[in-house]
């Protein structure tokens, strides 16, 4: 990172009065303390672009930022390396920087990301479960114990398309798509293409992108290669019978609605990807205009906000649970799309759009390749800007303990605020009812008639339905 990036960085936090996801800023006038840095050294090696931990910068009561500047900047230096080496488990050695900001010096430690079979990081005096943390906006939360063992669940050695196939060989792969990929995989690449002419050649390659593996000297298919590239239906196998995608489409606005349309989509992942839009796209509006002296159709959603909706919940969901499956469910005002398993360690629904993690790291690699998403980070940016251009409201995010769903809403959604969706995202997240009053103190700064005239709102498109009258009436989410 350079000087001027961490600078502005520092600029961006100190003049917003606000630390962020990537920026902890410390006194340090009474001396260094690991105590005071273990939280943040811990999150900023499981973020993917790590974090800065700025030493003289203090924070005022009135929660504002003054910068005090920092002495001895050689012995904080020394105090944070030897801290990150004795008392922190699975850290690296940090970076600095000496920035000059608003006349004074400040001393930037640069934090970086550790490996994912290095996670996670935490304090050892605190244990593996009760000194690791991730961050979370500007706040470092110590890992549960069942996040722990997620990290851990999600190291290289351990994730579930890294696996070699239960009785698997080379044999019950497809040659020629093998073949086929790895032809314009080599071609975008500017690699020689002349190895495919051997299969011995073609085998070896196989392994080192991790479509097969060598177990006991034999080559077998992992997880991520059978599930693109098995000769059969890959749901044929008794370990992948379960990874079937459940369409449904509903003439109403709730799973009591009656159903016009359902499908079980069975496949490798790229012709479940295919399929998916393909139900999609036949159950949603399909409406044209003249532009001009041509006729022009459009879909009521945007075909590409589709494309990378269905291709995330493909490539990312969490292929370790078998018990249930993807579901589809296309309403008349939304499109619903949930997943097995919720977001992986250090995403939440505020860092998504930046957060650059892939769940199965070769099936999202492979999936790249074959054109089936995009750069990692830019998929979600894309829906968002697609469903800008349709004059529609960004996709919704919901994360439970074991399912994560999106939520593209369609054109009756289109004039909801801010306020207005957080509300019900609160109610969809607790299952809860809430008041005019509690809304209040939810949202913070907003008046009581601004309150009352939202809920109008929710309840004038559905959103949210009505319990009680009068001084009782509570609200809760309808769907």
């Amino acid at each position: 990172m350079t000087k001027e990036r961490i600078l502005e960085l520092i600029a961006s936090a100190e003049q917003n009065s606000v630390e962020t996801e990537c920026v902890e800023f410390k006194d340090g006038r009474g001396g260094f303390s690991g105590k005071q840095v273990w939280k943040s050294i811990s999150s900023f090696s499981h973020r993917p672009d790590g974090g800065l931990i700025v030493y003289g910068v203090k924070e005022n009561n009135d929660k504002t930022f003054k910068v005090v500047g920092i002495e001895d900047i050689a012995t904080f230096q020394e105090g944070l390396i030897n801290y990150c080496r004795e008392d922190m488990v699975n850290c690296t050695d940090p970076g600095f920087e000496v920035v000059e900001y608003k006349g004074k010096k400040l001393l930037v430690c640069i934090v970086s990301p550790i490996a994912d079979e290095k996670k996670p990081c935490y304090r050892k005096s605190e244990g593996m479960h009760h000194g690791a943390c991730i961050r979370i906006k500007n706040v470092d939360k110590v890992l549960t114990a069942d996040e722990v063992r997620e990290f851990i669940r999600n190291s290289t050695p351990f994730k579930y398309d890294h696996l070699p196939v239960t009785g698997g060989n080379f044999n019950d792969l497809s040659l020629p798509k093998i073949k086929e990929f790895l032809k314009k995989s080599a071609t975008k690449k500017g690699r020689d293409t002349s190895f495919l002419s051997q299969v011995g050649s073609v085998k070896h390659v196989t392994e080192n992108v991790g479509i097969c593996c060598s177990v006991d000297d034999v080559l077998t298919p992992t997880n991520a290669g059978y599930l693109i590239f098995s000769s059969n239906v890959p749901q044929q196998h008794k370990d992948f019978k379960r990874f079937i995608i459940r369409c449904i489409r509903y003439k109403g606005n709730t799973s009591a609605s009656p159903i016009v349309d359902k499908i079980e989509l069975e496949g490798s992942l790229d012709e479940q990807i295919e399929s998916m839009q393909a139900f999609i796209l036949k159950n949603i509006s399909l409406s044209a205009k003249i532009v001009g002296t041509k006729r022009v159709e459009r879909y009521e959603y945007p075909p590409d906000a589709i494309r990378e909706i269905v291709a995330n919940a493909v490539i990312h969901r969490d292929y370790s649970i078998n018990e249930t499956y993807t579901q589809v469910a296309v309403f008349e005002n939304r499109i619903e799309i949930s997943n097995p398993g919720n977001l992986p360690p250090g995403v939440t629904i505020e860092n998504i759009k930046e957060s650059q993690f892939s769940r199965n790291v070769l099936i999202a690699n492979i999936m790249r390749d074959m054109d089936y998403m995009e750069e990692y980070g830019r998929g979600i940016e894309i829906v968002f800007a697609t469903m800008a251009e349709y004059g529609l409201l960004g996709p919704l995010f919901k994360n439970s303990s074991n399912s994560f769903k999106v939520t593209l809403l369609g054109e009756q959604f289109k004039y909801l605020n801010d306020r207005q969706l957080k509300i019900w995202q609160i109610l969809q997240e607790t299952g809860k009812t809430v008041n005019a009053a509690e809304c209040v103190d939810l949202l913070g700064n907003v008046s009581r008639p601004a309150i009352t005239l939202d809920l109008k709102n929710m309840l004038k498109v559905g959103l949210i339905e009505k319990e009680g009258a009068g001084p009782s009436t509570r609200y809760k989410a309808k769907y």
